[in-house]
């Protein structure tokens, strides 16, 4: 129940930017509603208003009581946006006054009288008034009032401005911690109303909150909170040993807004639709549904999937099996996967499997090893293998379980050394960047009041700001669904926004490394040179090659219709699909198989696989040399192999289109002197343990032999 004071008093200026009490208190009454909307749907909501101008609430009509100006304004229910829109658009401030107290009487009995039906768990009642007025209550009555809170396990929170915190509030203590009043000078009302309050709160359940400090809080939205759900199962480790275990979900990645009920905020019977639109290269495609096939993305590459080659495979009843113990080192980084952690406890009442895990948990951190077990989630579905790590939570022995990927999920991927022989850091380079790390320490980027240095982004207190813009937004569009949705707010940008004390102290830093670091521009052979350069090449015994009219260099105004690198005009191709937004892994796996295929061709169209090459070591030299290389060496072994020792020499090394050392690309790995041994042929006969065959061969008696042989069978 959210108890608002709308009267006269609230006209007073207490906000950062000169807002009035009221205007602040609607604005924390919003967000009590908006939070429980995102976060906690299943709870109800009520609305109370002190100070207006009429009466009317339950309990003045029941007993008599003389509770005037006050009145009961919404019923409990859910938190929805329809009584937000009535608590922004309708409730107005009034000229009158009413008295604190009797306002949390017409609270308590409208809170109990509306949930006598219903199974509630805890009680809330805020109270959000600057305390102006003057309350007339005797003891007896304060404690009856007291009593009534402390049977039906009420908590109330007085919410105004003449309160402080002996430390900063978090959303993890906003209402569950209590401030005190300030110790500015008082009238006899207030005195009087303080002391009345204290008795009231001197429970710990109750909370005396500053306004500010609670509006500063409840500006950012938490996600929906859901009861944590234990996964139930058996630990089996060998034949005779079985511990009952439960597992619960630790880690996981935040998710933003789930799916919701779109409806009209005007109240019309609008219905809203979704449509699905394909795009290829951005440009916008329509499909049948007949020629849409399921698939996966595996990286950068999709990879199509059937239904009719699903294994039909039976991993048996849901389970935890463990295959083995390995010590802790053994478990790499990369080997980890999975959307998160579980921690697994013994299950609740199971005396044996506790102690049974514990002594487990015991012996595992004396040996320092992890053990490796078969996760079945459900009956039959696919099993995971899990590393499971002893530890203690909170002095509780645990396993905190991971998943693990199988060996032929691992892909190790090479990158270029960061620091060449060529590019060695100075001394006083190195100095330089010790001085900007020291001086971008996050732990002293802000000054308190007290002149102390305090931690900027602190995890706990810090927040998403994609996922509280979005929240913002949407929250926005509910309540004025014709207005222009907002901007980003100034302090969620200051989560995006380098600390002011740190930029400060990294600027002098940052010129000593501009002049320890000096920038020189690089020219890169651009694709225009490169085919220009393939124009060039004299192509008159080569007919089948038609690069546009009269050989001209394709230009950006190419609209020819092109899905894939052909064995026409491979280059041109190559060119026009990487203008085209194509992703370079993709053409290039495309031309690999082309030159591959025009190799075979007969006659060999040199010039033609010349070009292509030219081409794709141009953009690999800078997009990354490192799958030219490693194609290169497999194209070398596959022309050796098939006896084309002369077509190695025409294509690569009278062309030197080999590998791409250092020199060429800063991401190569290939030295200048591995590069140059990279042209030489072996000698015959010893490539790969192959034999090759004598030059002189008696042609005569070879089909002598094939006739006999003919004649034999």
């Amino acid at each position: 129940m959210i108890v608002i004071d709308v009267g006269k008093s609230t006209s007073i200026r207490c906000g950062p930017d000169g807002e009035t009490f009221f205007e602040c208190s609607k604005q924390l009454a919003l967000q009590i509603v908006q939070r429980m909307i995102f976060s906690k749907p299943q709870n109800e909501i009520g609305l109370v208003l002190m100070g207006t101008d009429e009466t009317n609430h339950q309990l003045n009509t029941d007993s008599g009581n003389n509770c005037e100006h006050i009145c009961e304004a919404v019923y409990m229910k859910s938190p929805n946006w329809q009584a937000l829109r009535i608590l922004e658009n309708k409730v107005m401030r009034s000229g009158s006054e009413s008295n604190w107290f009797n306002a949390l009487l017409v609270a308590e009995n409208f809170l109990r009288t509306s949930t006598s039906a219903k199974k509630i768990s805890r009680f809330d009642i805020f109270l959000i008034s600057p305390l102006y007025e003057r309350a007339e209550v005797n003891d007896a009555e304060l404690r009856k009032f007291v009593d009534n809170l402390e049977s039906m396990m009420y908590r109330v929170h007085i919410i105004s401005n003449q309160i402080v915190h002996p430390a900063s509030l978090t959303r993890t203590t906003i209402f569950d911690t209590s401030g005190t009043f300030d110790d500015t000078p008082k009238s006899d009302a207030r005195y009087h109303n303080e002391s009345i309050l204290k008795d009231i709160v001197s429970d710990t359940n109750h909370t005396l909150t500053d306004l500010a400090s609670a509006l500063k809080c409840l500006n950012h939205y938490d996600a929906k909170t859901v009861r944590p759900a234990a996964w139930n199962s058996t630990l089996t480790i060998g034949t005779k040993l079985s511990i009952s275990v439960s597992a619960y979900v630790t880690i996981r990645e935040q998710k933003p807004l789930g799916p919701f009920k779109v409806d009209s905020a005007d109240g019309s019977a609008t219905s809203v639709h979704t449509r699905t639109e394909h795009f290829h290269n951005d440009k916008r495609v329509e499909l049948e549904m007949e020629d849409l096939i399921d698939g996966y993305m595996y990286g950068a590459t999709v990879v199509p999937y059937e239904s009719a080659v699903e294994i039909n495979y039976k991993a048996g009843e849901a389970r935890l099996t463990c295959l083995g113990f390995t010590p802790g080192v053994n478990i790499l980084e990369e080997y980890l996967c999975g959307k998160g952690a579980h921690l697994v406890i013994a299950k609740q009442g199971c005396v044996g499997s506790e102690e049974k895990l514990s002594a487990l948990i015991k012996a595992m951190i004396t040996l320092k090893v992890v053990m490796i077990a078969v996760k079945v989630y459900r009956r039959d579905t696919k099993p995971r293998m899990n590393v499971l790590l002893p530890m203690h939570k909170k002095q509780y022995p645990c396993l905190t379980m991971l998943e693990l990927i199988f060996q032929d999920e691992l892909n190790m991927i090479g990158f270029a050394p960061l620091m060449t022989a060529r590019q060695k850091p100075s001394t006083e380079q190195y100095e330089a960047i010790d001085q900007l790390i020291d001086s971008m320490n996050l732990m002293e980027s802000f000054d308190t009041d007290r002149g102390q240095s305090s931690e900027a982004f602190v995890l706990k207190d810090t927040f998403n700001p994609t996922y509280q813009h979005l929240y913002r937004t949407v929250a926005h569009r509910a309540m004025h669904p014709n207005a222009t949705l907002p901007s980003m707010d100034s302090e969620l940008r200051e989560l995006l926004t380098v600390p002011k004390k740190l930029q400060e102290r990294s600027i002098p830093v940052m010129q000593r490394i501009k002049n320890l670091f000096p920038l020189e521009e690089q020219t890169l052979r651009s694709r225009s040179e490169w085919l220009q350069r393939v124009a060039k090449i004299n192509l008159p015994h080569d007919a089948s090659i038609s690069s546009g009219a009269g050989g001209q260099v394709p230009t950006a105004d190419d609209r020819r219709i092109v899905m894939a690198v052909g064995t026409v005009t491979p280059a041109e191709d190559f060119d026009l699909l990487l203008r085209r937004g194509e992703k370079f892994v993709t053409v290039a796996n495309q031309m690999q198989r082309v030159i591959l295929e025009l190799c075979t061709a007969m006659p060999t169209p040199l010039c033609k696989i010349i070009m292509a090459l030219m081409m794709y070591r141009g953009e690999a030299q800078k997009l990354g040399p490192f799958r030219y290389n490693e194609w290169m060496v497999e194209f070398k072994k596959v022309l050796l192999d098939r006896h084309k020792a002369d077509l190695w020499q025409q294509l690569i090394v009278q062309e030197k289109l080999g590998l791409i050392d250092a020199t060429e690309s800063e991401m190569s790995t290939v030295s200048v002197a591995d590069a140059l041994e990279f042209y030489n042929v072996p000698l015959k006969g010893k490539l790969a343990g192959v034999e090759q065959p004598e030059d002189d061969v008696d042609l005569e008696n070879l089909l002598a032999e094939l006739h006999g042989g003919t004649d034999d069978g």
